[in-house]
């Protein structure tokens, strides 16, 4: 799930964000000279929601595996196919069979059935009329797709309604290389036995990942008998979930792969708007020798004006 209006960029003018973001890439794939496009799993690439990585995926930096099983936007996903994308209507998981919920948000579907008690309490008991029946499919896991269904990536996106724990755990050996995980997590749970944050934290630093971020986190309004007087907007005190950004540990970035500090460095630059991560991996691609002295000065060069100190 994505807000609505947010932009890595925090900037009101969508097309002047653009070109910002354009500059920004240019510059770091004329500086730094990648091997490839970043490449980018999405499990759960649902159209619905424009992926924070699309305008990267416009201009060419990266190539996109996206993982759909549900039919209908699956169907959506293939009737617009993009440059640089692979879509694959399959259900990412422990290799084996699955049950799917579908929902008629799209959105909410699920391995996991919605909990009537939790989405009572958060005020949408509603979504517990899906009206539409489970249906068994085969899951594979990530580590079970060889490299020419799925080639290793550098960011998995992860989005799948309570079972990013399950992918992520049956993935270690796909995601060895990865530099950056983008998982929704759940502080608040909407399915039954659902993993929240917790565990879901625990299993990424085991693989070597540090939490860095939040790309976003959703709350709402608890229900109560006042309600009415009390404003939506700025009173909404659950934590239900978000979008939380993971990267390789930072402290052992001189054991990285060159085109794993390049790969970072375009990811917080063009996804998830870090730029002082970006500067750190340009002063290590300067400290080994890969870029030039002033790349990072240049770099910083490029941002709004705003973002910089008064000179």
């Amino acid at each position: 799930m994505t807000p609505d209006g947010t932009e890595a960029d925090q900037l009101d003018d969508q097309p002047r964000a653009a070109r910002l973001l354009a500059q920004r890439y240019a510059f770091l794939r004329d500086a730094l000279s990648p091997e490839r496009p970043m490449r980018i799993t999405d499990v759960g690439a649902n159209p619905i929601n424009v992926p924070d990585y699309d305008r990267l995926l416009q201009m060419g930096g990266c190539e996109v595996w996206g993982f759909e099983p549900d039919q209908a936007s699956f169907d959506a996903l293939m009737a617009d196919p993009r440059p640089g994308t692979h879509y694959l209507q399959q259900a990412v998981g422990p290799t084996g069979p699955g049950r799917f919920h579908p929902h008629r948000l799209s959105g909410l579907g699920s391995l996991f059935p919605v909990r009537r008690e939790s989405v009572t309490f958060l005020g949408k008991p509603q979504w517990t009329e899906s009206k539409r029946d489970p249906i068994d499919m085969e899951l594979i896991a990530l580590d079970d797709l060889d490299d020419d269904a799925l080639p290793r990536p550098d960011m998995l996106k992860i989005d799948i309604q309570g079972g990013e724990l399950d992918v992520i755990r049956t993935g270690r050996s796909k995601l060895s290389d990865a530099v950056c995980i983008v998982p929704e997590v759940r502080f608040y749970r909407i399915y039954e036995n659902e993993p929240l944050f917790g565990p879901l934290d625990v299993e990424l630093h085991d693989q070597g990942f540090r939490f860095h971020t939040f790309q976003f986190t959703k709350s709402r309004q608890i229900i109560n008998s006042q309600n009415a007087r009390l404003p939506y907007k700025t009173i909404r005190s659950q934590m239900m979930d978000g979008d939380a950004i993971y990267i390789r540990d930072p402290e052992t970035i001189a054991n990285w792969s060159a085109e794993q500090v390049r790969q970072l460095a375009v990811a917080s630059s063009c996804v998830f708007g870090s730029f002082d991560l970006t500067v750190f991996c340009l002063d290590e691609l300067v400290r080994r020798g890969l870029a030039d002295v002033d790349v990072p000065a240049r770099f910083v060069d490029t941002l709004p004006a705003w973002m910089l100190k008064d000179r």
